[in-house]
């Protein structure tokens, strides 16, 4: 087994991701985190056994988007794993809720995830975030004036929802499907400048790595799971001085 396949399956089980039996929603977008998700739920599936159900969201923002949409339904009917679309026009529900197009997107997603879920009767969600999107959210809060709940960064476990990846650097993920001969899709929307995150991952993130503290990008994961615990025991102290 790979050491990638290992370090997952250990943080799965360290934070009580999937019980045996359980019924799986995994969102998948065709890009390399969502499709290293799915293949390492597959395999994980070997080990204890799962059902998996795939939704896949086409925000019908990018011409290439019907295109990811055949890529995700072709690795589901080759990996035999019922395959679910949702389609729905982001940049008109954006308008609509007077917000960004990357907080509707994010709506979107997880609205759809639940009605999947509860169609299919799912116990868990699984989404394809990264260590490096967990830093980067933990900048995002920090910048914008936070509390600890909010430098905890993305959490591997909230409520339904659990994140396999989130003990994976992006270039562990890309090199485990480089390794395994595994295709994925380039979102070209991720090399732009629009969204705040991708500002951060490509200004400040990637400075601080050159100019500042290699190894900065974990450095600060492993601040976000000590600030997690923090906020845990305070919330637990908290409930039983009631």
């Amino acid at each position: 087994r790979s050491v990638v396949e290992e370090k997952v399956f250990s943080y799965m089980e360290a934070q009580h991701m999937v019980t045996s039996g359980d019924r799986i929603v995994a969102g998948v977008s065709g890009g390399a985190d969502s499709v290293c998700l799915l293949f390492l739920l597959l395999e994980y599936s070997k080990r204890k056994p799962l059902s998996l159900f795939v939704v896949h969201v086409n925000h019908e923002i990018r011409k290439e988007a019907g295109e990811d949409e055949r890529f995700v339904k072709r690795l589901c009917e080759q990996e035999q794993i019922p395959f679910y679309s949702v389609h729905e026009n982001v940049p008109k529900i954006a308008e609509k809720l007077r917000c960004s197009e990357e907080e509707a997107g994010r709506k979107v997603r997880y609205d759809a995830f639940d009605r999947i879920a509860q169609k299919v009767g799912a116990d868990r969600i699984a989404v394809a975030h990264n260590l490096n999107d967990r830093s980067e959210t933990m900048l995002f809060h920090l910048f914008r004036g936070s509390g600890l709940r909010g430098l905890s960064g993305i959490r591997p476990v909230r409520g339904q929802i659990i994140r396999p990846l989130l003990c994976l650097e992006r270039s562990e993920i890309e090199n485990y499907l480089t390794v395994r001969g595994i295709d994925w899709r380039t979102d070209l929307t991720n090399f732009g400048d629009e969204y705040t995150r991708n500002r951060i991952r490509h200004h400040v993130l990637a400075y601080a790595e050159k100019e500042i503290v290699q190894g900065c990008t974990r450095h600060l994961a492993r601040t976000a799971d000590l600030l997690e615990e923090i906020d845990g025991y305070l919330a637990q102290k908290a409930r039983e001085a009631k």
